[in-house]
């Protein structure tokens, strides 16, 4: 008589193993499993844990390529494979057009993507629409950020970062602020704070001398750009803000560049990276990788360098082309970028094309996307580097959204609660602390209701 298989069940496994595999799970397959049981569940939507499986996700590769044009697509490098999804509509319906991509900005930090649109639109009653959104495109999850106090303008810039507690945060600034009617009157620097929903003004300038491109990076908390100064055009720097002083510093120059045909990424999760092309006629392409930041003086050393006719033109429309690259393997880059096809002829179509360079030529190349566009300015916007992570959008929390409603249902000051509220809220580490602190404050509203 055989003897009965010996099976086993996951559930079965300690609840350490489990964690582990699941910090090796990738973030899109841990929300499209969705587990049904109610302690999975519960491990995956806890704030530590999803922030620790950011962390361990930035130790190996885990980034995409985001594209949005007719669809949103999400590519793998590695893999080479991609997904397509429809434009969520909170972007598509809005006022401010999401096809309109040459006059949009999205930087990524910890799978969140701050879209920013440069111009402004009104209400009906003269008040202007939210220009900005917060979006994560894994949970498809958006909001838009109420407007600033200050005017807008096309000078206006933005980014994303966090301070040294972790807190999320925006900032807003105008440049060249001479060009501004009425500047006078509007804040230069403004910071956004998800904890309350509002704008401030912080002491921080801006240089009027400085020029800053639109390119730029979210990396370890802080933004950075490409800068120069008006009467030096050919020398460029980078500009970080930093979220935890809230102060613009410049850290290090850049490699010398032909013309604009520079593109700002990150390297390593630590530091910047370039990515050159000096010459349009030979496609000469230089990458260039910073030391760490933080760790004192930055600088900029040639990661490798080549040239030949196979080679990308990463510049093919001044002012639109914006390729997007990224590192898999030591002395290699991924770039996906945008190419004509039949360039002034009836057939001409844009590609969108994969390729994996080394310093030892172009090892493979992967033609992802063809259109038959001629809304060129749309169609170069090729995309931007995403992690997709479980991070929720950065808004109230739940014990200060309750705060907030406790305000505005009785007649209690700010400060008669704020010492209590700034000590209980460090106990927001369980839910059951959090529960208390609730109730606790439920139950004394409904005392005063009474004695009403």
């Amino acid at each position: 008589m055989a003897s009965p298989r010996r099976s086993w069940s996951l559930p079965l496994l300690p609840l350490e193993i489990i964690q582990e595999i699941f910090y090796r799970t990738p973030a899109e397959a841990l929300v499209r499993s969705k587990p049904t049981c109610k302690k999975w569940h519960a491990l995956i939507t806890n704030k530590s844990f999803i922030n620790k499986h950011l962390q361990r996700s930035k130790e190996r590769p885990q980034e995409r390529f985001i594209r949005i044009f007719d669809k949103v697509r999400i590519m793998d490098p590695i893999t080479r494979t991609s997904a397509a999804s429809p434009i969520p509509n909170e972007l598509l319906q809005h006022q401010y057009n999401i096809n309109t991509l040459i006059y949009t900005l999205m930087v990524h930090c910890d799978g969140l993507m701050l879209v920013a649109y440069r111009g402004w639109k009104c209400r009906s009653d003269g008040s202007i629409l939210p220009n900005i959104a917060l979006w994560n495109p894994l949970l498809n999850k958006i909001k838009w950020v109420e407007q600033a106090a200050g005017c807008i303008t096309s000078s206006d810039y933005y980014g994303i970062g966090y301070n040294g507690d972790g807190n999320y945060k925006l900032v807003r600034f105008t440049c060249r602020p001479f060009e501004v009617e009425g500047f006078e009157d509007v804040p230069e620097v403004e910071i956004y704070e998800f904890e309350t929903s509002s704008w401030r003004t912080v002491g921080g300038k801006v240089d009027v001398d400085v020029e800053i491109t639109r390119k730029c990076v979210s990396v370890m908390g802080n933004m950075y750009w490409v800068a120069y100064r008006c009467w030096k055009e050919d020398e460029k720097f980078i500009r970080v803000f930093d979220f935890s002083d809230e102060t613009f510093k410049d850290i290090c120059f850049c490699p010398p560049s032909y013309g604009d045909n520079s593109h700002l990424s990150c390297f390593n999760g630590d530091s910047l990276s370039l990515l050159l092309q000096q010459d349009e006629a030979s496609r000469k392409i230089e990458v260039w990788v910073s030391s760490k930041l933080g760790d004192g003086d930055v600088t900029f050393s040639k990661y490798f360098s080549l040239s030949g006719p196979d080679l990308p033109a990463l510049r093919v429309q001044a002012k639109a082309a914006r390729p997007v690259y990224c590192f898999v393997k030591p002395k290699s880059v991924i770039v996906w970028c945008v190419e004509v096809e039949g360039k002034g002829t009836d057939k001409a179509c844009t590609c969108c094309t994969l390729y994996e360079i080394g310093e030892d030529g172009v090892k493979s190349k992967k033609v992802t996307e063809q259109d038959d566009v001629r809304d060129y300015s749309r169609a170069f916007v090729c995309g931007y580097v995403y992690v997709p992570s479980m991070i929720p959008l950065p808004w109230l929390s739940f014990c200060s959204l309750n705060y907030m409603i406790l305000l505005c249902c009785a007649d209690v000051t700010e400060h008669d609660v704020g010492k209590s509220l700034n000590s209980e809220m460090k106990l927001r580490e369980g839910w059951p602390q959090m529960l208390l602190f609730i109730w606790s404050w439920y139950t004394a509203f409904n005392v005063m209701d009474v004695r009403m």
